[in-house]
């Protein structure tokens, strides 16, 4: 191995002269200096290169204007920052010599602000600056070595493309994500995020490629792409986001399954953290109207990932800095031509230069153009040809695809029709059978119009625009996507893009519709389904995939609607799932005299697991538990079948198999990554239920599994308000979930705050003959009794059991327990006469209807007892509060 350097000297080729004088009176001053003589121009950075940078002690640069234009000179400048900020303060080991009259094209910032020398005038000044690098180089204890990252590089990064300049945005970039490490003058920022914002084909993705891949020893946990297409379909964009995500969390072996897409977001983000190695995220083509708060779950909670995102305006709101991209200079136009082309002959860069003047920069044009008639290169005509030009991105690009080849110009018709995800080949080739695709894209390629993505073709959007449809590709293209073999990729997206063409028989659209609901509904993503279902709800739909439409409204809360959808289906070819998804939005909706007659009974043979859990709840919430236990099987694979089981396990009191139940389901998801999984957390809530159930017996707090099922709930409901807003049915209901949790853990005052700000909107909603309803007002009545006002909480239960008992009827095990509560609540007000009374029927009647065994039984039995007492004995009795439910005491 050789010494290490002294000096690593970068510089461009037009300054060659500078620099030999430069680089002389370094050598005579002793110091060691490395300076390439063989890279040229675009070529990549060699081995031999490399190894050289990492043994030299100090960078110097030579820092032109053209110097950041040259791929070579960024790569350089930009590792010996990195490996330098190492040792520290990375202005004493990257050094700069800038022969321009100001600092205006230097970058990083920190470069900018140090006191760079200006270029030598002559022998004396020479002197000097060699004097002060040679300090420098003495202070450096040892080489700048490498800062290497061993994560893959993403194949997108290693394709060939046409990038030259733009190095200070490049650094802009690096600093916003970095913010809190650089210096005090750099300005801070709330997130590591930065925004590069451009107009269409200003070169946005490929600004952010090339950060990915010049500063990507930076990410030593790697780069991920995470392309949104959201100009295409802003309303999808964040359901593909978490498709994304998805798929990461598969990468690294996170066992996921059937979680919602904002917990397979924490798992990702946890396995990050635990991992603590930087990433680098770049969100491509995010929707400009994304509001901020929905821009906040593009952002991982996690430090070590670094996130990029491009769009073509921006809100205003969004909390970010932002990178705003121009077109090219005229400098950099002329680099991008020479390295197309492979001429600096001053007429052509002339040429060149008055094209860029005209079309702005626009590299899309410019790069197009240029491969276009570079054949042309030093031919007679070749400036016309190139002021005939148009100014504008897709006139010019128009011109382009009109000089392709037939089959050529087809793919980019087929590329128009589809989503702006990648081009899936098969699907190219299904729709043109024994045509010549392989010298079509070789062609494309070369005229820049294609880029390939892996094994898929990458069309820009604007090509796609000056290409336009043909209605008859348009429907071979909807048919090949429709095909049983036809499982390309992106196909849920290519079919929703194809299912908006009129062109496309309306049988058709309705089945490309379908294929986007199916899959969003199978991710667990109820927002993007739901949007799904309402396209679907716009086309003429048969009955079939109307209800599966009507299904995902209900997922999403949207009863009313479902309920409007199923109706005029009851009888149709599709009658069960019509008669179940109905009745399902209207138990919901606590409309359950209406639900009554359109439950079907029983379900067919075949049906899945998900209609009998479906049926066994409704069967429980009209108090028809017998019932609803002949349903279930507590063999049944499917978790929720086995909950449900393990509630009505409690309503019979046999609350030692609802622990077993509940406890083997806890085991089956105890796993990191499933700790918040919707399974386990209605596992922990039940088990919970039959911990609660032992306290009347034992009088003691079992606080085991509460503070992580709170916590579960009320980041439920926070989701629930960010995603379906604050009046959504599900929302409401996670809200009453939450503030009787507050009654559970003896925050009586807290939970009635709570409540009181949840009333409105449930009335408004549900009406106070919904269930909903109940909860609350039962809820609120035992806050009450925890703070010794019975009266109040007597009140309260007298008007609800009235509602009670017209809306579920009287024998319903939860009007007993109200008439119970109300009971109680009237013996400690010193009402006795009237207390007896209602809660011997309720003991009578809940024997009748749930067993002499059950629990609600037994509490009634132990309160019948007590009634024997006096009243004072009563309002001294130490355990009282736990017949209100208090489980502990707690600050409020």
């Amino acid at each position: 191995m050789t010494a290490p350097y002294d000096i690593f000297l970068s510089f461009t080729w037009a300054d060659t002269v500078e620099v030999t004088a430069l680089q002389d009176a370094l050598e005579k001053a002793g110091l060691r200096v490395f300076r390439d003589k063989d890279i040229h121009r675009f070529e990549g950075i060699t081995e031999r290169l490399d190894a050289a940078l990492a043994e030299s002690k100090v960078l110097l640069a030579y820092y032109s204007r053209r110097f950041p234009t040259r791929y070579a000179c960024q790569w350089e400048l930009t590792s010996a920052f990195l490996a330098a900020q190492r040792h520290g303060d990375p202005r004493r080991r990257v050094l700069v010599v800038n022969p321009e009259s100001d600092g205006n094209h230097i970058a990083p910032v920190e470069l900018e602000d140090a006191a760079y020398a200006a270029r030598p005038k002559n022998d004396r000044e020479r002197t000097l600056v060699v004097d002060r690098i040679a300090e420098l180089v003495r202070a450096a204890a040892a080489p700048l070595g490498a800062v290497r990252s061993t994560a893959p590089v993403l194949p997108r990064l290693l394709r060939p493309r046409r990038f030259v300049g733009r190095y200070r945005q490049l650094w802009a970039i690096h600093s916003a994500l970095h913010a809190r490490e650089l210096p005090a003058t750099t300005p801070r920022t709330s997130a590591a995020l930065a925004v590069v914002r451009g107009f269409a084909g200003l070169g946005k993705t490929s600004l952010a490629e090339q950060y990915a891949f010049l500063f990507r020893d930076a990410f030593p946990g790697g780069v991920r792409w995470l392309g949104l297409f959201g100009q295409d379909d802003p309303v999808g964009a964040l359901a593909r986001f978490h498709e994304h995500v998805r798929a990461i969390a598969a990468d690294l072996g996170a066992d996921v399954g059937d979680l919602p897409p904002e917990q397979v977001r924490d798992v990702v983000a946890r396995r990050i953290e635990a991992a603590r190695e930087p990433q680098l995220w770049i969100i491509d083509d995010v929707p400009s109207e994304l509001q901020a708060e929905v821009l906040d779950q593009l952002v991982m909670p996690t430090s070590f990932v670094r996130t990029v995102l491009t769009t073509r305006s921006g809100n205003p709101d969004w909390p970010a800095p932002v990178v705003d991209l121009t077109g090219l200079s005229e400098d950099e136009g002329s680099v991008l031509y020479t390295e197309i082309a492979g001429s600096d002959d001053p007429g052509e860069l002339a040429a060149v230069r008055r094209l860029v003047e005209r079309c702005g920069g626009h590299p899309i044009v410019l790069t197009s153009v240029v491969t276009a008639y570079r054949d042309r290169r030093g031919a007679t005509g070749f400036a016309e040809a190139l002021g005939s030009v148009p100014e504008t991105p897709v006139a010019a690009l128009r011109q382009a695809v009109g000089a392709c080849g037939p089959t050529a110009r087809r793919i980019l018709r087929i590329a128009a029709a589809i989503s702006r995800a990648p081009v899936p080949p098969e699907l190219v080739e299904r729709v043109l059978p024994g045509e010549p695709i392989a010298d079509a894209v070789a062609e494309l390629a070369r005229r820049a119009l294609l880029t390939h993505l892996g094994g898929e073709w990458d069309v820009h959007a604007l090509v796609r625009d000056a290409a336009g449809l043909d209605d008859d590709l348009t429907r071979k293209a909807a048919s090949a996507v429709l095909e049983p073999a036809g499982g390309t990729g992106h196909r849920h997206q290519h079919a929703a893009a194809l299912a908006a063409h009129d062109c496309v028989p309306a049988g058709q659209r309705t089945r490309l519709l379908r294929i986007g609901l199916d899959w969003f509904r199978g991710q667990g993503d109820v927002v993007a389904a739901r949007a799904a279902a309402k396209r679907i709800l716009t086309v003429d739909a048969g009955p079939a995939d109307r209800v599966a439409a009507a299904a995902a409204l209900v997922d999403a809360g949207d009863f009313e609607t479902a309920v409007e959808v199923c109706r005029p289906l009851l009888d149709s070819g599709d009658a069960f799932r019509a008669r179940l998804t109905c009745a399902r939005a209207l138990d919901q909706l606590g409309r359950f005299a209406e639900a009554d007659p359109i439950w079907p009974e029983p379900p067919p043979d075949g049906e899945n697991a998900d209609a009998r859990v479906f049926m066994a709840v409704a069967k429980r919430m009209r108090g028809r538990f017998r019932e609803a236990l002949d349903l279930l099987d507590a063999a049944d694979p499917n978790p929720w079948a086995r909950i449900e089981l393990a509630r009505l396990k409690l309503v019979f009191g046999d609350v030692k198999e609802a622990r077993t139940i509940t406890e083997a389901i806890l085991r089956e998801h105890d796993t990191p990554d499933h700790e918040r999984h919707p399974v386990r957390l209605e596992a922990i809530g039940v088990h919970a239920e039959a911990e609660m159930s032992l306290e009347l017996t034992e009088f003691k707090a079992r606080d085991q599994n509460f503070d992580t099922l709170e916590a579960h709930l009320r980041s439920v409901r926070d989701e629930l308000t960010g995603l379906l807003g604050p009046e959504s049915p599900l929302t409401l209901v996670a809200g009453v979930r939450c503030a009787r949790t507050s009654v559970t853990r003896g925050r009586p005052k807290r939970a009635l705050r709570e409540f009181a700000e949840l009333a409105p909107l449930v009335d408004r909603v549900f009406g106070d003959r919904h269930p909903l309803h109940h909860w609350m007002s039962y809820s609120a009545a035992q806050a009450h009794a925890q703070l010794k006002q019975y009266a109040t909480g007597a009140g309260i239960l007298r008007s609800l059991l009235e509602r009670q008992r017209e809306s579920i009827g009287p024998h319903h095990p939860d009007t007993m327990m109200t008439q119970l509560d109300l009971g109680i609540s009237l013996m400690l007000t010193g009402d006795k006469t009237a207390a007896v009374p209602l809660v011997a029927e309720a003991e009578r009647r809940i024997g009748q209807s749930l067993g002499w065994r059950s629990e609600l039984r037994n509490r009634a039995g132990v309160t019948r007892l007590l009634m024997n007492l006096p009243v004072l004995v009563w309002q001294l009795f130490p355990h009282l509060d736990t017949l209100f439910g208090k489980k502990s005491p707690e600050e409020d």
